[in-house]
């Protein structure tokens, strides 16, 4: 009677292995499509108010600057725009900041400089703007890969500052406290969590900004805002969307129904 209960014991975990199995297989997810068949991430025109990101700064090339925004603007959807400026000679920062705040489309801003007595952060929230310093990030000669992580996160720390958020209490964020270089980049967190990126969307709300919509280029062709296409494979999506159906829908009157 043993034997009979440990064979069958072991056929049935025989039959749910083999059940398992073949569940796995069924349930294979099919290869998907590659990203190029969609034609990139695009976004749709905004002409609204933005926090302008002001650099005043030589250190970090404008471009990788103007690369990090926009990977901020499409990771918050927040229209965060990056321009060059120059600081009037022998002007207070803090009066010049507030010179920024609505001048053409600036709602709010970060302006960013170099200047060894001044703090990381200076900010003024009544004012719309922070001062964001990189000087105290090269105090201990990082090399230019160490400084390009520091520099990122507290650009994110001065922009969610300047748009309401402070210290978060989740983790892993970018928004934790620090007083030192050591400790920032003890911070395994290179964006904010869900928690500030909300008070960062009711404060740009209240400052009239609004927020970007971004797709993948075929589903803003399909919604009709797509921009002109710019490579072979957006000029395809674009076409074939726009194109006229071989066998348009025709609507015949019906005498019996009236319509």
């Amino acid at each position: 009677m043993r034997k009979l209960i440990v064979v069958t014991t072991v056929l049935f975990s025989s039959i749910l292995a083999l059940a398992a199995t073949t569940n796995k297989i069924k349930r294979t997810r099919p290869p998907r499509r590659p990203p190029s068949s969609f034609g990139g991430i695009v976004e749709k025109e905004y002409s609204g108010k933005v926090l302008r990101i002001f650099n005043t700064q030589k250190y970090l090339s404008h471009n990788k600057l103007a690369t990090c925004v926009k990977d901020m603007r499409w990771k918050s959807l927040l229209p965060f725009e990056a321009s060059l400026a120059a600081l009037p000679k022998d002007e207070c920062l803090m009066k010049f900041a507030t010179s920024l705040i609505g001048t053409n489309d600036t709602a709010a801003a970060v302006l960013i400089v170099e200047d060894e007595k001044y703090p990381i952060m200076l900010g003024a929230p009544e004012k719309r703007w922070t001062i964001l310093n990189i000087s105290p990030l090269k105090v201990d000669n990082p090399s230019l890969n160490v400084f390009e992580k520091r520099f990122a996160k507290v650009l994110w720390i001065a922009v969610s500052r300047t748009l309401g958020a402070g210290y978060s209490s989740f983790k892993p964020c970018v928004m934790q406290p620090f007083t030192t270089v050591t400790e920032l980049d003890n911070n395994p967190a290179v964006i904010p969590c869900p928690e500030p990126f909300n008070k960062m969307i009711n404060t740009a709300k209240a400052y009239g900004i609004d927020m970007i919509k971004i797709a993948s280029y075929r589903a803003a062709c399909q919604e009709g805002w797509a921009p002109a296409p710019t490579n072979d494979i957006q000029k395809a999506i674009w076409d074939k969307v726009r194109a006229t159906p071989k066998n348009p829908m025709k609507i015949e009157f019906d005498p019996k129904k009236g319509r």
